[in-house]
């Protein structure tokens, strides 16, 4: 492609003498550089890709691409983020333009959001593509991303890619006859203009709680990288009972969902209707949207199932998907791998489940869901610790909601990274209510096979904050953790 037409929408002046030199791929990490590349030099935490420039044409680069006065005769560009997507976007062929477009994005709820919608999508007859933290995939096909992100510790499952695996990974989609795309949108992805090029159909804002203020700083910062997106979307599906998202609820084309009742003047124009929560066998409700009025069934546990189904239903109702589609694909809905994900077999005397509740509103929504689904009197335990290298400031309040919500936390470790184990857990502690059953076990695996040695008949054990990984990382690396394995060989010793 001529460098003339790779940096369109870029902002980039491009010089006559370099319109049409021939650029055969982008490379942002000049140790991958190939000759004939556009090398784009990012600003990251730690480093910059500026002081990289000179290796990258030692190796070859056609052209360097920077928001900096550093290279000599490199391409300046306003914003090298931007400019990088906006590269990626151009050299694949604006792939998301030739589907359907749903972008979901909020703290929590986007991953089950998001398999709903394929779900429904895929009940109406279309291809679908998504890309989600738990995986990619063309219909029920996963995709295998490889790489990995700077914002994810996962290769092939992370929250929102990085533009070199996003944008060529839509092309497949697009390639494949995909007639739905539907991505999760990070607040991170949205903030560094990962995906500034892509036009959302349709957006759908779930929630905003406490996360990721190590990298946004204020809730405001988080919850404007979150609306950023809602400036280039068509429709906006609004959690109505959401604090936050509901500041979303004036934009143009949104259409704003409740699961309870407005007050005189607020505004609805989704809404839940005769609400059942049937314990461990789902939800039911009537979903109202003027003149449309059915019954909705979820064989999925918790009134964050209602919410969820709730936002997904009014996304494929604004794309024209039928009610009969709607109804058939949620009821036969089974939810999303590592999200309330029960561990032991039916004829287990107790109940272990594995779920990716990593901060303190979804450990609160999941232990309140697991005593909701419970039989009367039963014994709740909460397994759990926080991820290092990550937000801080919300160990403390993760304990006190285990504390508060469960008859006995046990405190562990969860990815800490090249942080101290010990350090994390006793931040943890700050929150504990010490005078409330608690066990303290550093490592998880031990953790675990303590809970399930010593567990009494009808007692509800929930693993949470892991979920859908198979793995551990720690200051040594990564190393395989899977917890559904670790139940089972547990149980087995049990017995």
């Amino acid at each position: 492609m001529k460098l003339a037409e790779l940096m369109k929408n870029t902002g980039a002046y491009v010089p006559e003498s370099k319109r049409s030199l021939e650029i055969g791929g982008i490379c942002s990490d000049s140790r991958k550089v190939r000759p004939g590349d556009a090398f784009v030099c990012i600003r990251g935490t730690k480093k910059d890709g500026n002081d990289f420039a000179a290796e990258a044409v030692a190796r070859g680069a056609a052209a360097v691409v920077s928001d900096a006065a550093g290279y000599p005769g490199a391409v300046r560009v306003p914003d090298a983020r931007a400019a990088e997507s906006a590269m990626w976007n151009n050299f694949t062929g604006n792939p998301t333009k030739a589907m359907k477009t749903v972008a979901v994005t909020g703290t929590n709820g986007k991953t089950t959001v998001a398999y709903m919608l394929r779900a429904i999508f895929g009940a109406a007859g279309y291809l679908t593509g998504t890309v989600t933290t738990v995986c990619s995939s063309i219909g029920e096909k996963i995709r295998d991303l490889g790489g990995g992100s700077s914002v994810s510790d996962a290769a092939a499952a992370m929250t929102t890619p990085d533009p070199e695996v996003f944008y060529p990974l839509a092309a497949k989609m697009r390639d494949a006859g995909v007639g739905v795309f539907i991505f999760e949108a990070s607040s991170h992805a949205l903030a560094q203009r990962k995906l500034d090029p892509v036009t959302p159909d349709v957006a759908v804002f779930t929630n905003l709680s406490e996360e990721h203020l190590d990298f946004h700083l204020t809730m405001e910062n988080y919850f404007l990288a979150k609306a950023s997106i809602a400036d280039r979307s068509g429709k906006l599906i609004v959690n109505g009972d959401d604090p936050y998202m509901i500041k979303l609820a004036e934009r143009p084309g949104a259409v704003v969902c409740r699961t309870s009742p407005p007050t005189l003047g607020e505004r609805c124009d989704v809404r839940s209707l005769r609400v059942k929560l049937l314990g461990v066998r789902g939800v039911e409700y009537v979903l109202y949207s003027d003149p449309r009025v059915f019954r909705v069934s979820v064989p999925v546990p918790g009134d964050f199932t209602v919410s969820n189904s709730l936002m997904a239903s009014a996304a494929a109702l604004s794309l024209g998907v039928s009610r009969k589609a709607i109804v058939r694909a949620l009821s036969g809905f089974r939810g999303v791998p590592g999200r309330l994900y029960r561990a032991t077999p039916p004829d287990c005397p107790f109940t272990v489940f594995i779920d990716y509740a990593h901060t303190p509103a979804a450990l609160a929504s999941l232990l309140r869901t697991v005593r909701g689904t419970a039989r009367p009197g039963a014994k709740i335990t909460v397994l759990f610790g926080c991820g290092g290298d990550r937000d801080s400031s919300k160990r403390k309040k993760m304990g006190a909601v285990a504390s508060s919500l469960a008859d006995f936390t046990v405190v562990t470790s969860d990815n800490p990274r090249t942080e101290d184990p010990d350090l994390i857990i006793k931040q943890i502690m700050t929150g504990i209510d010490r005078e409330k059953p608690h066990a303290v076990i550093r490592d998880r695996k031990a953790a675990i096979e303590y809970c399930v040695s010593s567990a009494v008949p009808g007692e509800v054990i929930v693993l949470a904050g892991k979920g859908h990984e198979k793995y551990e990382i720690t200051a040594d690396g990564k190393k395989p953790f899977d917890e559904e394995i670790i139940v089972t060989q547990a149980v087995r010793r049990r017995q």
